[in-house]
């Protein structure tokens, strides 16, 4: 069995991995998504949702907080590893896919005794992101990683499958999808109310209802009945406000934000790992919007770089259309001729 490995308070690894363990049940192979925060106890579950909220609202808080990002495999109680353990064992666990550098320290314990069992650390911001940064080695790992900050190129990417992913930019019906990634941090609202305020076409996806939602944008909430460590699925939306909300039929092969990515002409975000997974999947531009760290910054500059991308702020001073069609269509091209990450891996007899 192959053992992916995620964390519910990064969605932008969480729905990656997500996608692989698609690929891999496509292809028939055993596997399995575990998300870190299912081992947590109770009372810590409910710091973690305290923490997105404050997160949400907070964007500077949210920066302090994960430049000085701790080690959360400390909070789950040994008899829970003990029990994993034992699990992995009975499934015969045979290669481990780390999207989250925070499960390093279990992983680091669990092949010591097992050092037959392969273990990929898969990078998907193009410099160490602060679950990795303080992770240490892996003995016997490899790294993979899918943007190459030092020559501001992409490496590989993660796909959902099928060109039916693609929407062709004449048809696609939402103008500006302004986000905050998985936990709804950034200045997203801000940047909504600028694009609306010039007249533009926005969606907008929120955490949790506001009283007042900037300009006169279609709102989306995200589903407060969805968490990532009770439900196996993909995050999921419910329309608040707007005439125009999208049906979400797709549930079983993406996320409902991905629905609405691939159906916009251009993502309002900050560069979260997640967001450049969902740009090149649908083709979709990204406008850039203030970053949560350096390691979105080092994203920013390969998507900029390749002409995926540009930051809100530079847009906005033209505003030109044929710009993100533009954009679009390198996005287009390059996702039909990039490596596919899970392909590799099958490839090399990983999950098998």
């Amino acid at each position: 069995m192959n053992i992916i490995l995620t964390s519910g308070v990064a969605l932008g690894t969480h729905v990656p991995g997500l996608l692989v363990n698609n690929s891999f049940a496509a292809r028939g192979l055993a596997s399995r998504v575990y998300v870190l925060e299912q081992l947590f106890p109770e009372d810590v579950k409910q710091r973690v949702r305290a923490a997105k909220g404050r997160y949400s609202r907070n964007f500077r808080l949210a920066k302090a907080a994960h430049a000085l990002a701790a080690d959360h495999a400390e909070l789950i109680p040994p008899e829970a590893i003990v029990a994993l353990f034992e699990e992995w064992d009975a499934g015969r666990a045979s290669s481990i896919a780390v999207f989250s550098g925070f499960w390093a320290s279990i992983v680091r314990e669990y092949v010591k005794e097992r050092p037959s069992v392969r273990v990929d650390v898969c990078h998907l911001d193009a410099v160490p992101s602060p679950s990795h940064r303080r992770a240490g080695e892996i003995p016997g790992s490899r790294h993979s990683w899918l943007l190459n900050a030092r020559t501001n190129s992409l490496n590989e990417k993660i796909p959902l499958g099928g060109d039916s992913t693609q929407i062709p930019w004449v048809s696609r019906s939402i103008g500006f999808l302004a986000h905050g990634g998985g936990w709804g941090m950034g200045i997203h609202e801000a940047a909504a109310q600028e694009l609306a305020e010039a007249g533009e076409s926005v969606s907008l996806i929120l955490t949790e209802p506001r009283n007042e939602p900037p300009g006169k944008p279609t709102v989306y909430l995200q589903d407060p009945e969805w968490e990532s460590w009770a439900d196996a699925g993909f995050p999921r939306l419910v329309a608040e406000a707007g005439p125009d909300a999208t049906s979400f039929l797709s549930r079983d092969r993406w996320s409902d934000a991905f629905e609405l990515t691939r159906r916009a002409r251009a993502v309002v975000s900050k560069p979260g790992a997640g967001t450049l997974v969902d740009s090149l999947n649908a083709a979709t531009p990204v406008l850039f919007t203030e970053a949560l760290g350096e390691w979105e910054v080092a994203n920013e500059r390969i998507w900029c770089a390749l002409g995926f991308g540009m930051r809100l702020s530079e847009w906005m001073d033209k505003r030109d259309p044929a710009m993100l069609a533009a954009m679009h269509e390198r996005l287009r091209e390059t996702s039909h001729g990039i490596t596919s990450y899970p392909d590799r891996l099958v490839a090399e007899g990983f999950g098998q």
